[in-house]
């Protein structure tokens, strides 16, 4: 199989060639212009163009030698991939399949389990130090991550060993309407994307579809107050957590100084004490407390989340 991607410098995008190329699939791309980014992707053996040409796509991507290599090739594209675009006219033209790369995202969380994080802040910290604590525990992960991370110098995180897998999961254009979460978290529900949504109303009504796409034995963290009326099955649990007040999972005795100290996590089972931040800023307690309430339930243990946290850059 062979992975061709239209708007290969997004950050999303790129890490989903990334894992492509990874796996050992031939992999390569387009984009407008070249970037830090693409360049790294280009060093990692990822053939790109920046030429909106039919010829600029690589022969065997385009299917010039047998209707076998045009069907053992996806195209994957972004929204922000305009219609008129003549390498994507090209493949929808001549019958590639072809998928938005939050549907290709949707496949993997169909194929391993998926922890995806939503809001309409915080999810890029959150889910990066989700991936970050399991990283450095022994569950272990795969991640999709909406930035690049500090600790890894990559937005792309992969295991030999387990099969959850972090995904930052973004509203924009209802893209997160393709996963299929083993645990959510919705971090605010404040209102944005109204260019899409076109009211606050539609935006909250978003959130609660995704919502329902939890599977059944799955868990949803809500961070404490947010507007969302969920829509789980009655076998999904959910959770509440906060960086200030009580909830299910919340962050107790905030001590401040060189480094912020959570004195207390309290979860539904225990109390776990003395959590550094690696980057002690107010908002990062909220967002560690739900990084903190994902890896507990998947096993990490109390020391292992505060070795994990203390070092998280």
């Amino acid at each position: 199989m062979r992975y061709y991607f239209l708007g290969i410098g997004g950050i999303g995008m790129s890490a989903i060639a990334r894992y492509f190329k990874a796996k050992g699939f031939e992999v390569a791309g387009y984009d407008r212009t070249s970037t830090v980014l693409t360049r790294e992707l280009e060093a990692e053996g990822i053939k790109i163009n920046y030429v909106d040409e039919v010829e600029a796509i690589p022969l065997a991507f385009r299917g010039i030698d047998s209707d076998e290599e045009k069907l053992s090739t996806l195209v994957v594209y972004t929204p922000a991939i305009p219609a008129d675009n003549k390498q994507y006219r090209f493949f929808v033209d001549n019958g590639f399949k072809m998928m938005k790369r939050a549907a290709v995202l949707g496949e993997i969380t169909r194929l391993e389990r998926g922890l995806c994080i939503a809001g309409t802040h915080g999810k890029t910290t959150t889910s990066t130090m989700t991936a970050h604590i399991l990283k450095q525990s022994h569950v272990d992960c795969n991640a999709f991550l909406g930035g690049i991370s500090k600790n890894y110098t990559s937005n792309l995180l992969l295991s030999d060993k387990s099969d959850l897998v972090v995904i930052e999961a973004d509203e924009f254009d209802r893209s997160f309407h393709h996963l299929s979460p083993y645990m959510a978290v919705i971090t605010s529900t404040d209102a944005d994307h109204l260019d899409i949504y076109g009211t606050h109303e539609a935006y909250l009504e978003s959130f609660a579809h995704f919502t329902s796409l939890i599977v059944d034995g799955g868990v949803l963290f809500v961070k404490k107050g947010i507007q969302l009326a969920p829509r789980t099955s009655d076998k999904v649990t959910i959770y509440t957590y906060s960086g200030s007040e009580q909830a299910d999972f919340y962050a107790d005795n905030i001590r401040l100084g060189g480094r912020r100290i959570i004195k207390k996590l309290i979860t539904p089972e225990e109390r776990i004490t003395d959590v550094e931040l690696g980057v002690p800023v107010m908002i990062n307690v909220e967002n560690a407390v739900a990084a903190m309430a994902v890896a507990y339930l998947n096993g990490v243990t109390a020391d292992e989340l505060r070795a994990s946290m203390a070092s998280f850059a």
